[in-house]
């Protein structure tokens, strides 16, 4: 041990003295870094021994480097499956301060993993203590792997290659000297098909210390032909976000765009394997609307694989799902009162597909990202939905009926409700593994070894039963994952060249695996999802659905704005939007009616002079719409008719700046009057536009003079009988006074 880790003779009775002359903080804080540098040499000393005897279950990766060393050992590519002579390759990439000739990288493997439980344990760091490897080879120095010794520090990959010893041969031995390539002997017996995890380290050869692990899967198979592979069938998950705005605009960032050509390269470079797509539509009209060179060229590629095939092509091997436009939860909408929604989420979505991929899709196999309760299936029933997806979560075996000890790899009935009471759906159903879809972001840091571990526990649920007579198959639905390309691109590399694996769309493992197939359950009970609260009320979607009606029924030829606005309630109601954020697109339907009033512009006040009993009253109407605006024109004003229409509104429809309109009117009354003029829309009435001007009458009718004739003779009648009173009157009251009368 060098000078700098041993005490020097006589040291420690120093610090004794020093330490009695000191106070008793001093003395605290020297206690406390004398503790803290003791737990420090112990985690060294326990990294330095586990790295030989712990089990790849300690970690699928780990980092015992000190901050100081910062060393780092992490996977770039591998042999996904040894078969025969093959031998495995590991490319590593090393990063350390260290030189390389300090460097070398030990390797352990350990026996072959007997479930997928076992499986689980090695990757997660549950195994237990006492499970020793099989093989431990030499350690093998940076130096031999053609890493030049050095006094700087080392970043660089390097090529490591072993030839595999199954005990009856040696797979690979004469591709790599011996020094650089030990034999990892599997010590199998009658069959050395299996798993078997392999650490790999990368250590301090001065020391031994270990610096930095990590631990994938050596996967050997003998497979022959009369075997049926497992089939994967992957599904991938894309615009679960909403990517247009309220307004209809599209919103795609760098990052959305780059996200999703990470997902898309990759496929396009293994088009050997199958997958299936559940593209929200949502995205595609997005990528549509925008004019960016990025967007066009996802486009350019969602069409060239997943595209309808010109006459006379083969058709693409991918599968596109002919999925709701935007990421709903049925149970949320159910759970609403808006299950009606789902039907409209379908066939906008198979709309847009049709028009940008020329797809005639159909809603079928339907995936439900989250839980489902009884409602929504049979919402989804309703709707003409016969295949759904499901996590395995949800679903559970009958009261009474083993539980599968394995993975369940084969279809089943679906039964709502209790044993007792539940009845069976029509709908057949697969459960998505859930475990599976953890390993795509397992290890953002190492995504090749993330996809790595993902092959060999499709392997090992493979080996758990390989030679099944019927065909089987698991699902997976990694929902909510961030495309990463170096992960999809090694797992899709894996399963294209696998023995043992065949890839396969969502309606190929429905249509290929028999319901309740290798022993598995053939009826399963729903478990269904806790109460799911929608982020929008029925009746706030009814609001939005009257709003959308009067606005069609005001621009009826303006149908890109309908379909936006149509757009924005579907938006609203996805299942990753908050409260806040879902109110903002089921409120641009309200906007768009409320802007309608701004469309129309009123006459210029004035007055109308009617000269005879009847005429015509011009209105003139300004329009700034860019379509024709249809109306209802209500007119009111006592003082006059209007014909047999009478009060009732009337159709119009502006085209153009300005139209003209002249309405056929009838005076009663001479005088001035108030003509008021409304525009309504047709459906709902809102008002779109109020005017009024005077309206004066000038004319004399007959019947007005009749009237006034008529008038002057009950005058001159009244008046004349009048006078004939007061004469008779007078005369009587003379004849009683007993004098002649007077003359007048």
């Amino acid at each position: 041990m060098s000078n700098a880790s041993c005490p020097r003779p006589g040291a420690g009775s120093r610090r004794s003295r020093t330490l009695r002359g000191a106070g008793p903080s001093q003395r605290r804080a020297a206690r406390a870094r004398r503790l803290a540098a003791a737990l420090a040499l112990g985690s060294v000393l326990a990294g330095a021994f586990l790295v030989g005897l712990a089990p790849p279950g300690s970690a699928s990766r780990r980092h015992l480097s000190t901050p100081a060393t910062r060393s780092v050992i992490s996977l770039v590519a591998q042999t996904s499956w040894v078969q025969g002579r093959s031998g495995l390759y590991l490319r590593l990439e090393v990063r350390s301060p260290l030189p390389a000739s300090r460097l070398g990288l030990k390797f352990a493997l350990y026996s072959r993993l007997t479930s997928r439980y076992a499986f689980d344990q090695s990757v997660n760091g549950t195994e237990p203590p006492s499970e020793l490897p099989v093989d431990t080879p030499p350690t093998i120095p940076l130096g031999a792997l053609g890493r030049r010794p050095g006094t700087g520090g080392v970043a660089a990959a390097v090529t490591v290659h072993f030839p595999v010893s199954t005990g009856q041969e040696v797979s690979g031995g004469a591709l790599a000297p011996a020094s650089a390539s030990p034999t990892l002997g599997l010590d199998c017996g009658l069959t050395c098909d299996g798993v078997y995890p392999l650490e790999a380290a990368l250590v301090d050869t001065e020391s031994g210390t270990p610096l930095s692990t990590i631990t994938t899967n050596l996967v050997y198979t003998a497979y022959s032909a009369g075997t049926l592979p497992l089939g994967v069938a992957l599904v991938l998950p894309a615009g679960t976000s909403p990517a247009l705005l309220p307004d209809g605009a599209p919103e795609l960032g760098r990052a959305r765009l780059t996200r999703l050509a990470d997902l898309l390269e990759p496929i396009a470079a293994n088009p050997r394997a199958r997958l299936t797509l559940d593209l929200a539509p949502q995205l595609l009209e997005a990528l549509r609307r925008d004019a960016s060179s990025q967007s066009q060229a996802d486009l350019g590629t969602l069409e060239r694989l997943f595209g309808a095939p010109p006459g006379g092509a083969a058709p693409s091997r991918h599968e596109m799902l002919g999925a709701p436009f935007a990421a709903v939860d049925p149970s949320a909408l159910a759970s609403a009162g808006a299950g009606g929604e789902l039907r409209l989420q379908l066939a906008r979505g198979a709309q847009v597909l049709a028009s940008g991929l020329g797809l005639e899709s159909t809603p079928e196999p339907y995936v439900a990202g989250s839980g489902l309760d009884p409602r929504a299936v049979r919402l989804l029933e309703r709707d003409g939905i016969n295949e759904l997806v499901l996590p395995s979560p949800e679903v559970t075996t009958l009261p009474g009926t083993p539980v599968p000890t394995s993975t369940t790899t084969s279809p089943f009935r679906l039964v709502l409700g209790s044993h007792a009471t539940g009845s069976t759906s029509r709908l057949e159903a697969f459960a998505s593994d859930p475990g599976l879809a953890a390993r795509f972001s397992a290890d953002s840091a190492d995504p090749v070894l993330a996809a790595h571990q993902l092959l060999a526990e499709l392997a090992e649920i493979y080996f758990d039963a390989p030679y099944g007579r019927a065909r089987r198959a698991v699902v997976v639905d990694p929902v909510g994952w961030t495309p990463n390309a170096p992960f999809l691109s090694t797992l899709l590399s894996g399963l294209s060249r696998s023995p043992v694996l065949a890839t396969l769309t969502l309606a190929q493992a429905f249509e290929a695996v028999p319901i309740g197939g290798n022993g598995a359950p053939a009826v399963r009970r729903l478990v269904p999802a806790p109460g799911v609260r929608a982020a929008l009320s029925e009746r706030e979607i009814a609001s939005a659905r009257r709003a959308i009606a009067v606005v069609r029924s005001v621009l009826p030829d303006d149908s890109g704005l309908i379909s936006r606005l149509g757009d924005a309630v579907l938006l609203g109601e996805s299942a990753t939007l908050g409260r806040s954020a879902a109110a903002r697109y089921e409120g641009a339907p309200r906007r768009a009616e409320a802007a309608l009033s701004h469309l129309l512009k009123p006459p210029a006040g004035r007055t109308v002079t009617l000269t005879s009993r009847t005429g015509k009253i011009p209105v003139s109407i300004v329009s700034t719409s860019r379509f024709p605006v249809h109306a209802l024109v209500e007119l009111r004003d006592p003082a006059l008719s209007f014909g047999a229409a009478g009060g009732r509104p009337r159709p119009i429809v502006l085209v153009g700046k300005t139209t003209d309109r002249d309405y056929q009117v009838a005076a009663r009354v001479s005088g001035d009057s108030r003509l008021v003029v409304r525009l309504l829309s047709p459906v709902g009435g809102k008002v779109l536009l109020v005017a009024s001007f005077s309206v004066r009458s000038t004319f004399v009718s007959a019947e007005a003079i009749a009237l006034s004739v008529g008038a002057l003779l009950v005058l001159a009648a009244w008046w004349l009988r009048s006078l004939l009173r007061r004469r008779r009157a007078a005369s009587r009251k003379i004849a009683a006074a007993g004098e002649p009368p007077a003359v007048a």
